[in-house]
């Protein structure tokens, strides 16, 4: 790439920013563009022509009927899945700090790798691949994931008989402005509800208004699917929710766990003896395992121009209102990766309160705008197009799906690149949590695969796109979680292998653990990531140019990963180095037993080109850091000498 001055690059980058926001931008005739100005509380993002929005928006002309097909928005921190019925409003809440378990419980396995490798290096080089795949899946894997779990729900129920007029529902969510927006008319009434969620005031903000004075009225709940979560009102305007996650969720049902004789990893369930607790269950909260598991509160203020706002019971009433601002923060015990959130945890209450105490003191047009003027730094430094809007491109985004594969609506393409950056945007920024399987969303306390971090390519490719898309700053979340995971990293690179550095393997969670996890070798034995992850180190300095970055915050630890990789590499008889047992992650072969004859099916091997390919990026990249820093030649030097001998 070419390499410019951080000043000039800040300048292409502030002018590009301003250029795509002044493509967006409706040349409105004065006194149309002031009247505009005054309806919506001086929102410039309302002044953007409607074509452009159409162009920049998912837009559906019905509600949705399941979780798939609700929109989604962010702030990093705070996620909503947003449904936009009409009877019932209902926005589905996370919070990406709430996982089950607490730190280092994943190790409680005791393994150890390095006692048994030269036994496995000599099935290897006799050819026993179904042997030693299976034997590792036996011997060298640990337990299982945490799990990332939902926060709550958010219900806004509206007259049970609600229903719109025909033609004239509309749910979208405007790419541009990162705004979700239900339109619907009712009884002559037409409703608009705008919701968005909020960086720099750390909530979930929800606008409702109606043409017709006095015509809202609902009642507002918290929920959640934790049974020990408690709602109750705070004076008229505020709800309140507590609660905790479980301190322990198991993928495995007692069958898988049993046939495999890993009772004695999950002391939670089962005794010394290998017999399953009596209280054992799948999903066990803190009142059943010590206290342990982390705690969250929830807050929504609900303010009303008009009409009624009363406290009955849980739930807050409003009556015959002509504007209602709700505003939800939330805050959980997570006090770092390697703090105990039951016990050395952060108080949640006073969070969610701060953060609802700041946002109060603003209007709603003040919290937008500043929540607009944010995103937009970000999502306006790239435009795209692939060719003018055409009659297909008016058509709602699920009808537009539906015909896209017989052509005329190229610029669909168009609108899923830059749905990607939003969903960038809105799940991953500076200070938080990296994007996990499922970004910031998901409904379920048993979530697929977890719902955490896949490191032997999900997560990877969650950030591919981070910095040649220009949001730099959202790639701040995966490259912190990388120097988190080098200090697990380097216990496990002790204990189990009796060699240097840091390693992980193919998976992790909020407490960035980095033993293998349970399951099955061709997945979970997979030694290379911490090489593949330092890419990512490496690519944030080749776009930013930031020595200070590359000092302190990147080789270090890319340093770190490829000692340990340059101790685990080993001679093949041939003069070449490979890994001495690794796999293509989450692949098979076919061989035939040279003993039998037998064709057979196996996933580790000596030198997996997967593992090599990476090994060789990161000891490549090493050593350019180590010159451009004109620190550690000696090292670069072995790593230079080994890098030529890799097979």
């Amino acid at each position: 790439m070419n390499q410019m001055s951080q000043p000039t690059r800040r300048t292409i980058l502030k002018t590009a920013a301003t250029v795509a926001a002044a493509g967006l931008l409706s040349k409105v005739p004065g006194a149309a563009a002031q009247e505009r100005l005054n309806e919506h509380d001086g929102d410039p993002l309302l002044l953007i022509d409607d074509r452009s929005a159409r162009h920049l928006a998912l837009r559906y002309d019905q509600p949705s009927t399941k979780w798939v097909e609700a929109l989604p928005i962010g702030n990093g921190r705070l996620g909503g899945m947003i449904h936009g019925g009409v009877g019932e409003e209902r926005i589905e809440l996370n919070d990406n700090t709430l996982y089950s378990g607490e730190p280092g419980r994943r190790d409680l396995p005791t393994l150890n790798v390095s006692k048994t490798l030269e036994q496995v290096n000599q099935q290897l080089r006799d050819g026993k691949y179904a042997e030693v795949t299976d034997w590792v899946s036996k011997n060298w894997l640990g337990r299982q994931q945490e799990c990332y779990q939902p926060l709550g729900d958010l219900y806004l129920k509206f007259a049970s008989d609600a229903k719109p007029t025909a033609g004239q529902y509309r749910r979208e969510l405007d790419l541009a402005g990162a705004i979700a927006k239900t339109t619907y008319t009712h009884d002559g009434v037409t409703f608009v509800r705008e919701c968005f969620a909020s960086f720099p005031d750390q909530s979930i903000v929800v606008l409702l208004t109606a043409n017709k004075p006095g015509a809202i009225s609902f009642s507002a709940r918290l929920a959640s699917i934790h049974p020990n979560a408690k709602q109750t009102t705070d004076g008229n305007d505020t709800i309140v929710m507590t609660g905790q996650v479980p301190a322990f969720v198991s993928r495995r049902d007692a069958k898988w766990i049993e046939s495999r004789g890993d009772q004695w990893k999950y002391p939670e369930l089962y005794d010394k003896d290998g017999k399953r607790k009596p209280d054992a269950k799948d999903v066990m909260y803190g009142d059943q395992l010590d206290g342990l598991g982390m705690r969250f509160e929830t807050r929504v203020r609900i303010h009303a121009d008009g009409g009624s706002v009363t406290a009955t019971g849980e739930t807050i009433d409003v009556n015959n209102a002509n504007r209602v601002v709700l505003i939800l923060t939330s805050g959980s015990s997570y006090n770092g990766f390697d703090k105990s959130p039951s016990k050395q945890g952060a108080d949640p209450s006073a969070q969610a309160k701060k953060a609802l105490a700041a946002a109060s003191q603003k209007s709603y047009a003040q919290l937008r705008d500043a929540h607009v003027s944010d995103y937009r730094a970000l999502f306006d430094r790239v435009s795209i197009s692939l060719g003018k809007a055409t009659d297909q491109s008016q058509l709602p985004t699920d009808q537009r799906i539906a015909k896209y594969a017989k052509g005329g609506d190229e610029d669909l393409a168009a609108l899923l690149f830059q749905f990607g950056r939003y969903l960038m945007i809105a799940g991953s920024r500076q200070g938080g949590q990296p994007l996990n399987l499922q970004g910031i969303w998901n409904p379920l306390v048993q979530p697929p695969w977890a719902s955490a971090y896949t490191t032997n390519i999900n997560l990877e490719m969650n950030y591919w796109p981070v910095e040649t898309c220009n949001l730099s700053e959202c790639h701040e979340p995966l490259l912190r979680m990388v120097r988190e995971l080098s200090i697990d990293g380097a216990k496990t690179a002790k204990q189990l292998y009796d060699r240097p550095g840091w390693l992980l393997h193919h998976n992790t969670t909020l407490w960035r653990n980095t033993q293998p996890v349970d399951g099955n070798s061709k997945a979970a034995y997979w030694t290379v990531c911490a090489g593949w992850l330092c890419s990512h180190l490496w690519e944030h300095y080749q776009f930013t140019l930031d020595e200070k970055f590359l000092r302190e915050q990147a080789y270090p630890y890319m340093k770190g990963a490829a000692e340990f990789l340059a101790a685990w590499l080993m001679d093949d008889g041939k003069g070449h180095l490979v890994t001495p047992v690794g796999d293509s992650p989450e692949n098979e072969f076919v061989y035939t037993d040279s003993a039998d004859g037998k064709e057979k099916v196996g996933a580790l091997c000596p030198g997996p080109t997967m593992d090599l390919a990476i090994t060789r990026e990161l000891f490549a990249n090493t050593i350019a850091a180590s010159e451009i820093l004109k620190t550690d030649s000696d090292f670069a030097g072995m790593l230079k000498d080994k890098l030529g001998k890799i097979l």
